[in-house]
């Protein structure tokens, strides 16, 4: 027996089918929808689309590898600098550079035998919270031999001095008559003969350091420099005075129970003469 279309959904094969065919084109209507939007640009990629994923995966991988190297420079840079504050004028070990410095100069030209001729006061600038550079001018009149030898000795003080600036000129000399021995000068008979002294360099330069001063350092001093400033406002010489002028106060009665005995002694000796007189 044929059934028509309508007796054949009413049954329940026929609602099964159309069923089916239902959720069958539903999911055809849904895939093409998101095939067009960005949600389903995600499920079913185009080779378009992968392609950008692509670019942009290297693209990210390239900056990934520059900070990766500047990352590494950086840490090159850091051990470079903690290296270099071992060779840098520490105040903890090496005292302060505004005195000490002077005093490396002048040793160094010492153990050369150069003689200094004038010596600077030490400028410092500060290079940041924990830098700074000290610079010191100096002036050496003397023998070439010994200004290397000074420059020789400059270079083995600790800390290292760096130099910022050397010149070497040549001291004007002018030769001198020197008349003979027991001539009298003005007088025919006198020898004169010319004597050329020793040539002389004048040698101007300027040596500098880098001081390192840990924020611990900084904290320390400032922390001494207060407690010197309240020592010294504690000790003031109005209250000095008074200290000074107690042991004069103090020695009153000592005086007065020094006199006491001998202000006793004549009243007993005339106690015992009325007694003899008796």
């Amino acid at each position: 027996m044929k059934q028509t279309p309508k007796q054949f959904f009413a049954s329940p094969a026929g609602k099964l089918t159309l069923a089916i065919v239902a959720m069958v084109l539903c999911w055809t209507v849904l895939i093409v929808y998101l095939s067009n939007t960005s949600a389903g640009g995600t499920w079913f990629p185009s080779e378009a689309d992968m392609n950008r994923v692509r670019q942009e995966i290297k693209k990210e991988t390239n900056t990934l590898n520059t900070e990766t190297a500047n990352l590494n420079e950086f840490e090159d840079l850091q051990d470079s600098y903690e290296d270099s504050l071992t060779t840098y004028w520490n105040a903890d070990r090496d005292g302060q550079p505004e005195t000490e410095l002077r005093n490396l100069v002048n040793d160094a030209a010492q153990r050369a035998e150069a003689n200094i001729q004038t010596l600077g006061s030490v400028r410092t600038s500060s290079i940041n919270n924990e830098l700074s550079y000290a610079d010191l001018d100096f002036t050496i009149v003397d023998e070439y031999s010994k200004v290397i030898k000074f420059f020789a000795e400059v270079e083995k003080c600790t800390p290292r001095l760096s130099w910022r600036r050397v010149e070497i000129r040549v001291e004007p000399t002018r030769a001198r008559a020197v008349t003979a021995p027991g001539a009298r000068p003005g007088t025919t008979t006198a020898a004169a003969a010319t004597t050329t002294p020793t040539q002389m360099f004048r040698t101007t330069g300027q040596v500098r350091v880098i001081k390192y001063s840990p924020a611990g350092n900084t904290k320390s001093s400032t922390a001494a420099k207060t407690t010197a400033t309240t020592a010294a406002k504690t000790t003031t010489p109005a209250a000095a005075q008074p200290a000074a002028a107690q042991p004069a106060t103090n020695s009153q009665p000592a005086a007065s129970s020094a006199a006491t005995p001998a202000q006793k002694e004549p009243a007993a000796a005339e106690t015992t003469k009325e007694e003899n007189g008796k």
